[in-house]
């Protein structure tokens, strides 16, 4: 107990206070088992890359991604998870797809070609095992996302990092992600997934980093599609174009609002959650 009044005391800037409450002693846990996770992670004999915003050192609120390359690896990844006294499912729709999968009755991989399941680490961490189709190798990984400053991570087969993120991580201003090509080629359909990370620059404004750059970046994919001409003879096209679009104005407008006060309502944040998904 007494290493634990100092250390709090230290950092709660000469004010005692009970450890059990004080933030500083709590995040200093959640760090330390963030750690622990990951080199449990590293430990396993599967496919996959250890990634995300655990790359980026500890801030409150932080899980651990893992990222493997094949259907075998998802499963000897996360039967060992489940079998391990140091991992728990806490959240009944993840226990409800853990089943469904291990029943065979859950097969989202081969409809939509993701598969995802959230385990909690000593109950505190999460820990989110994620499966893509095509996805293979750990550049692939790294280059689909958006951000420059979390394209990091470790591949456990090669024991090796590799680190895309350029200077970011120490300037803190992040920039678009120079080796995701959607960012060069903006296709309706990849643009519409590339959307789904759009959050994200929102989240990592608030841990201290400039998104800016990367929100404007979004605008401009965005006016690419606003641009396009319907110039098939078809009208399910035609509809999907027009819905699509409108949707698009939406989020468009969203952004530009962030830019101009860098806050977000919850009503914004669940209204351009509803668009990305009609897109």
């Amino acid at each position: 107990m007494e290493n634990k009044t100092i250390f709090c005391y230290e950092l709660c800037e000469g004010e005692f206070m009970d450890c059990g409450n004080c933030r500083h002693y709590k995040n200093n846990i959640m760090e330390e088992n963030i750690k622990l996770a990951i080199e449990w992670l590293k430990e396993q004999p599967v496919r996959g890359v250890i990634t995300g915003s655990c790359m980026l050192g500890y801030f409150e609120g932080q899980d651990v991604d893992i990222f493997v390359y094949d259907e075998k690896s998802f499963n000897k990844l996360i039967f060992a998870m489940y079998h391990s006294p140091k991992f728990q499912i806490l959240e009944p729709l993840e226990l409800w797809k853990f089943n469904r999968y291990i029943d065979h009755a859950y097969d989202n991989y081969h409809k939509v070609g993701l598969l995802t399941l959230k385990f909690y680490f000593n109950t505190c961490i999460p820990v989110n095992v994620i499966l893509k189709k095509s996805y293979n190798n750990i550049f692939g990984i790294l280059s689909s996302f958006d951000m420059d400053i979390i394209s990091k991570g470790f591949d456990l087969e090669t024991k090796q990092y590799l680190d895309l993120s350029g200077d970011s991580a120490s300037t803190k201003i992040a920039s678009w992600n120079k080796w995701n090509t959607t960012f060069y080629d903006p296709e309706m359909w990849e643009v519409n997934k590339l959307l789904r990370q759009l959050e994200r620059v929102f989240k990592y404004h608030r841990r201290g980093y400039n998104t800016d750059v990367v929100a404007l970046k979004y605008i401009a994919l965005i006016d690419e599609i606003l641009k396009l001409q319907d110039i098939f003879n078809s009208a399910n096209y035609s509809e999907k174009l027009k819905v699509n679009k409108e949707n698009l104005k939406v989020i468009k407008m969203i952004c530009n609002k962030w830019l101009d006060t860098h806050e977000i309502t919850e009503e914004q944040t669940e209204l351009l959650k509803l668009k990305i998904h009609e897109l």
